[in-house]
């Protein structure tokens, strides 16, 4: 296309990775006879309609978000899972199909590999001037928990990002001020008052719900941090009274050598400041009631003057003054403490 349309047309090409509109190109002093002619000898080839690019084979990711862009025009933005992909958030984006986001008033011919969603105040989501435009990284995180299948992958999608440091949960529930019909939305914006106070991960949200809340255990400080050999820790729920300190471990984070020696060394610094560490992975969602039996017991023995509460018909909790709390377990009773 180079020696066909001018060094500007080249210049527009290296700039779209090798995509162009059929406008663009008809701007050039491109006929459709001469792109006919093209697309026939395999110069080129069409991505969507309206949409091609100039060589064969294989059309990289980014190329192809721009083969989408251009078929749907200026007043199209990036959205969705493909505005998460190209910010580089973490998580399995997948690279089809390509999401855009439309002015509300438009109405267009879907194409396959497209998914459309039309808005109302697409103008006021976007981030400054981009080309392609593109939906701000809050707006496209939102949007996407919402459409999750369930609720808790909804809500691990929200997390990890804050966690990765990417946005916060100010901005986001800033962002959902303008975002009043979200599907989701009330439960979003709890989540995100928890994140606020320190809760970083789908499990540290879990317990914070199903453990300490739901029965009655008194409420951690989360995210707290330590010193330890000269270098800042951090705890995923720390009992201050009481010296009991609760960690979370999801897998990932912990699941290599390196840190498990660091976990080790935080529990160990822990001991000899004459604290308890409660450690709990994702078994912790199979057995709520049994870690809130489990976090109950050390807590009455490090003077805790409570008393938990059951969640449900089904709780194994056994409150009572005096008790001592044990995980279910096949044939076994809660046991009394003596002395």
């Amino acid at each position: 296309m180079k020696g066909f349309l001018g060094e500007q047309f080249a210049e527009l090409l290296r700039k779209q990775l090798g995509a162009f509109s059929w406008r663009q190109a008809q701007l050039q002093g491109a006929s459709d006879k001469m792109l006919a002619a093209r697309l026939r000898s395999g110069q080129i080839q069409r991505v969507y309609r309206g949409a091609y690019v100039n060589f064969t084979g294989p059309v990289p990711w980014e190329t192809r978000v721009w083969a989408a862009w251009l078929a749907y025009g200026p007043d199209a933005a990036l959205g969705g899972e493909t505005a998460l992909r190209r910010y580089g958030l973490d998580g399995d984006w997948a690279a089809e199909p390509i999401w855009l986001d439309l002015p509300h008033h438009r109405r267009v011919r879907r194409q396959s590999g497209i998914v459309i969603r039309r808005c109302r105040d697409l103008g006021d989501r976007l981030l400054g001037s981009r080309e392609p435009p593109i939906v701000r990284l809050e707006v496209a995180l939102l949007t996407v928990a919402s459409r999750r299948p369930n609720s808790d992958a909804a809500l691990a999608t929200i997390l990890d990002a804050c966690r990765e440091r990417r946005t916060t949960p100010r901005r986001l529930l800033d962002e959902l001020d303008r975002l009043q019909n979200l599907p989701r939305r009330k439960g979003i914006i709890q989540v995100l008052r928890d994140a606020d106070a320190g809760v970083e991960s789908w499990l540290e949200l879990f317990y914070l719900e199903r453990v300490e809340r739901a029965h009655g255990l008194p409420a951690a400080t989360r995210q707290a941090t330590a010193s330890f050999s000269g270098a800042t820790i951090r705890r995923d729920c720390r009992y201050d009274p009481y010296g009991v300190i609760v960690e979370l471990d999801g897998r990932a984070g912990h699941a290599d050598v390196t840190s498990q020696w660091r976990d080790m060394a935080r529990d160990n610094a822990a001991a000899v400041d004459a604290k308890v560490t409660l450690r709990f992975g994702h078994q912790l969602a199979g057995d709520p009631c049994g870690a809130a039996v489990q976090v109950a017991a050390v807590l009455t023995l490090r003077g805790w003057l409570g008393t938990p509460t059951r969640c449900g018909p089904n709780c194994t909790v056994r409150p009572g003054a005096g008790e001592s709390y044990h995980p279910k377990t096949t044939g076994s009773a809660p046991q009394r403490r003596t002395g």
